[in-house]
């Protein structure tokens, strides 16, 4: 998407994702969660990669969303339909695969945390293994970070051209500016 001294975001990140559904964080469907995967459910706002769910070993990471929902998603396909075919059994919840409805922004770089402070505020601080919803250019989005060097942005498909444009839009008053957004002296 753009790239500039600092911050590089991608706006074409693959995403395949399902929500996992459940009536108790503590019930029968988060202890079959972590029978199938080898991790409980993540705590509140948190999120966490998981070792090797399917046989190719893509990453899969659970992303807390609400008390009763949290959010898996992978760059491939493989690691979710083995991850709900452990699954389809469990009582007490089930998962609905989102693939398809989300988007996801990557941000690499040490201005990511500038520019989502001028998006919106939302999780300029995010620390490594966190997940904060919150709204970014005035819609609803969520910010995970499981990766030093990345912190990605999901978002329903329905705003992300709006999310996109005002990532555009803010890019784009960096220029003639530095990273930290005061000007050059040129």
């Amino acid at each position: 998407m753009v790239k500039l001294p600092g911050i590089d975001v991608d706006a074409d990140a693959p995403l395949h994702a399902a929500t996992l559904r459940y009536f108790e964080p503590a019930g029968p469907f988060a202890a079959a969660v972590a029978a199938a995967t080898g991790t409980p459910l993540p705590a509140p706002l948190t999120a966490t990669i998981l070792p090797a769910v399917a046989a190719d070993g893509a990453a899969v990471v659970l992303a807390w969303l609400r008390p009763t929902e949290t959010l898996a998603f992978s760059e491939e396909a493989a690691p979710l339909a083995e991850l709900k075919e452990r699954l389809a059994d469990a009582a007490g919840g089930h998962i609905v695969d989102l693939t398809g409805g989300l988007k996801a922004f990557g941000m690499h770089g040490t201005g990511a945390p500038e520019l989502l402070s001028r998006l919106g505020g939302m999780a300029t601080a995010l620390g490594l293994n966190e997940a904060r919803r919150g709204r970014l250019a005035d819609v609803p989005v969520l910010a995970v970070r499981v990766r030093a060097e990345k912190t990605l942005l999901i978002v329903d498909r329905v705003y992300a051209e709006h999310l996109r444009g005002w990532i555009e839009a803010t890019l784009a008053d960096w220029t003639g500016c530095d990273m930290m957004g005061e000007a050059d002296s040129e």
